[in-house]
């Protein structure tokens, strides 16, 4: 309390609870509460008329030592210390109900009876704070969870999360900010209207987090669409964090990639490490943007889950009905390497895969869609890649996991990022022949259905015509070449289940059918085009 220049007394920090908890008519009060992590602190704060100030030195107190302190602030005008534990802050603010209304959420706790209460919870994996761990006894009253209540007919009460991504995203004036963006303006949509508001940063995503909580799916999509859009290396941990707090699938993908690429392609950057740029990355695998929001990279487990399911359904699943395609070659100018390789659909001339070869000995690294050289192994679209060995006689496919050896340096970092190992899917093999006196010889080894097909091409005969050997292709094939062959189980010919051949320079042949999966084709194909120094 404090006495005034006309000695009565008062209460020097009124509560808003002792304020009137009805709004004016069509209005609607909302009391927006946030609690501190650091609540068990005690501070000492004297009244001033500089209250702006007051809240700056209260601000830096609080925040920048853990060990129990004390805030003083000159006294004006009254000259009274008053001991206060702060625990959260209040601001008070009123909305057209028309507005308000606007969100389910909020309409539905306006809608219910005085002491109704709504909840929306956020992601609460491992949030800690930047500067140190929370203590086990405050754990307990802290939550990562939004909550409104109904004080009254047309007054609400927000207590906002006190701790993870929502604590330091979610504020007041974002709320009303989200509720205008909901209503559209003249003709334009609410996704042009939140376009031409040229939200950017952390602005964004506050925006998006408070629509995820509002109940408000078309201001959501604009904001995620934007955010996705404009995701690099200096927001991937607001995508990651707002992402795991609203449980969106799309946006912890994309923050998957990018956060693998950022660090398994060319080394864990630096500015990631020595604190120069918004995104640090700490030990214990976590990933935090600046003091805002700091996430644990094991939540991305689930992203990498399902693009492992989702790679086997695509292009490792066969079909018992034969694809017709085509691959493309194409040389540099010199003819020599970079070799890329694409495989078309026949009938459409779509390009569902492509492939890359820097050298002879290099590994083929196979892409979905058309390829880009700039891509690398810890890109979204990548399949997997055909090693070859010296001699050119044996070629192995892996799959779409990552080459833990390679990555074995930077181990410390990379120990919180979710990666599966790489592993053989298929083997295929070629029998020396340096002086080409006979046909090549081809075998596969793979696994069907717990099963292994013995795999092998089906042997030419010689075609006294032709002076040469030979194989019927079904009009298929244009060109002869050593390359032209058909692949069979246990020498059956009456079933052909792989063919490739030559139709022109740089353009062959490639068909096939289950038990061979459309990667598994690519793949023979890339071998077959590879060069072999033991083989004819």
């Amino acid at each position: 309390v404090a006495e005034d220049e006309d000695g009565d007394v008062r209460s020097a920090f009124p509560r808003l609870e002792n304020c009137s908890s009805e709004s004016a008519e069509g209005k609607v009060l909302l009391k927006i509460h946030q609690r501190r992590e650091d609540a068990n602190l005690s501070f000492e704060v004297w009244s001033s008329a500089e209250g702006k100030q007051l809240a700056q030195r209260f601000k830096r107190a609080g925040k920048g030592k853990r060990q129990r302190q004390r805030a003083h602030v000159v006294s004006e005008p009254f000259g009274h210390r008053i001991p206060m534990n702060v625990c959260a802050t209040t601001i008070a603010s009123s909305v057209r109900e028309t507005l308000a209304r606007r969100s389910p959420w909020l309409s539905s706790c306006l809608d219910g009876a005085e002491g109704f209460t709504v909840s929306h919870a956020l992601g609460e994996d491992d949030f800690e704070e930047i500067f140190g761990p929370v203590d086990g006894d405050q754990l307990d009253s802290l939550g990562g969870s939004v909550h409104c209540r109904k004080l009254a007919t047309r007054s609400l009460e927000l207590t906002m999360p006190s701790r993870g991504a929502g604590q330091n995203l979610l504020t007041p004036a974002s709320l009303l900010q989200c509720l205008e963006f909901s209503t559209p303006v003249g003709s334009m949509s609410v996704r042009s209207v939140v376009s031409a508001a040229g939200l950017a940063g952390t602005q964004l995503f506050t925006i998006l987090l408070w629509a995820f909580i509002l109940g408000l799916p078309e201001v959501l999509e604009a904001c995620r669409d934007i955010a996705l859009q404009q995701l690099e290396r200096s927001t991937v941990a607001l995508v990651l964090g707002v992402g795991h707090a609203i449980g969106d699938a799309e946006m912890l993908r994309s923050a998957y990639w990018c956060v693998r690429e950022s660090l398994c392609t060319a080394g864990v950057p630096d500015d990631w490490l020595d604190g120069s740029g918004p995104v640090r990355l700490l030990k214990g695998g976590y990933l935090a943007h600046r003091s805002i929001c700091k996430t644990p990279l094991k939540v991305l487990s689930k992203a990498l889950l399902e693009d492992a399911s989702l790679k086997q359904r695509k292009w490792l699943t066969s079909t018992d009905c034969y694809t017709l395609c085509q691959v493309h070659r194409k040389r540099s100018e010199d003819g020599g390497y970079p070799h890329i390789y694409e495989l078309r659909l026949d009938h459409s001339d779509e390009i569902l895969m492509s492939a890359q070869r820097e050298d002879e000995l290099c590994p083929c690294r196979i892409f979905a869609r058309k390829s880009d050289l700039e891509r690398s192994e810890h890109s979204e679209d990548y399949l997997g890649c055909v090693t070859p060995n010296f001699w050119g006689t044996l070629f192995i496919l892996y799959d779409a996991g990552a080459d833990m050896e390679a990555l074995s340096k930077d181990a410390d970092w990379l120990r919180g990022l979710p990666l599966r190992p790489r592993e053989v899917v298929m083997k295929i093999g070629y029998e020396t022949n340096v002086f080409g006196d006979s046909p090549r010889k081809v075998s596969v080894d793979f696994v069907h259905n717990k099963e292994r097909p013995s795999m092998g091409n089906l042997k030419p005969r010689w075609d006294k015509k032709l002076n040469s050997y030979a194989l019927p292709f079904f009009g298929r094939v244009k060109k002869a070449s050593a390359k032209n062959f058909q692949l069979v189980v246990n020498g059956d010919q009456n079933t052909i289940f792989l063919m490739f051949g030559k139709i022109s320079k740089d353009v062959f042949c490639l068909d096939f059918r289950g038990p061979i999966a459309p990667l598994e084709a690519f793949a023979i194909a890339t071998a077959a085009l590879a060069k072999k120094r033991a083989v004819s």
